[in-house]
């Protein structure tokens, strides 16, 4: 249950790893503790066993699981939150196996806070930033080139202006507001390749 509710938080972020796989993480690595102890008690008399051999194993493991969520694309890395969450219900899920019943469930809750509350924190107070894009194009066609882009990479476009130099050369100007974890870098470098597009910069206010 702790592990599709968490999923579930993902699942409404559009994320891969969602639902289903964080019931299974969960499931998974409860398994392996409950089976760990009870080896350790069925087992002990017979040969020093570690308890804790077969969760540890779980921890390295998942790591290939987290690697898959994480994706790099044209504006930056995602998935880096999900593949944490992974992780962390994978380690809840051991706890629970042990028996650490209070100490998971608290952790559950620390970590639903930390996706759901801190969330809307995260993005009201410290990955919010605020410029403006110059362009100097010699075609029109362009500035629709240019909104794609920048819809692509989850930049939001408060407002923009055209004005005609003539001669075929216009100068265009975007007020956008994007997360700054963003490469503009990158962004900056798929505009360039637009055709029509001359020349570009951008200001931050």
């Amino acid at each position: 249950m702790i592990g599709g509710l968490t999923g579930l938080e993902r699942e409404k972020s559009n994320q891969f790893a969602g639902f289903r796989t964080h019931i299974l993480v969960a499931v998974g690595s409860c398994i392996t503790s409950i089976t760990a102890v009870q080896l350790f008690i069925s087992y002990s008399a017979y040969s020093n066993m570690d308890p804790a051999r077969l969760p540890a194993q779980v921890l390295s493991g998942i790591g290939f699981l987290g690697a898959g969520a994480i994706l790099k694309n044209s504006s930056g890395i995602t998935g880096l939150t999900t593949a944490a969450g992974i992780w962390a219900t994978a380690c809840i899920g051991i706890a629970i196996g042990y028996g650490q019943y209070v100490l998971g469930i608290t952790a559950w809750v620390l970590e639903m806070i930390t996706l759901l509350s801190l969330k809307r924190i995260d993005k009201i107070f410290f990955k919010k930033s605020t410029c403006k894009l110059y362009l100097t194009i010699s075609s029109l066609e362009a500035i629709t080139a240019t909104f794609v882009i920048l819809k692509e990479c989850k930049i939001s476009i408060k407002n923009f202006d055209v004005n005609s130099k003539g001669s075929q050369i216009w100068t265009a100007q975007y007020n956008i507001s994007y997360d700054r974890r963003i490469i503009i870098e990158e962004i900056e470098r798929r505009i360039r390749d637009v055709d029509g597009v001359l020349d570009l910069y951008f200001y931050d206010k």
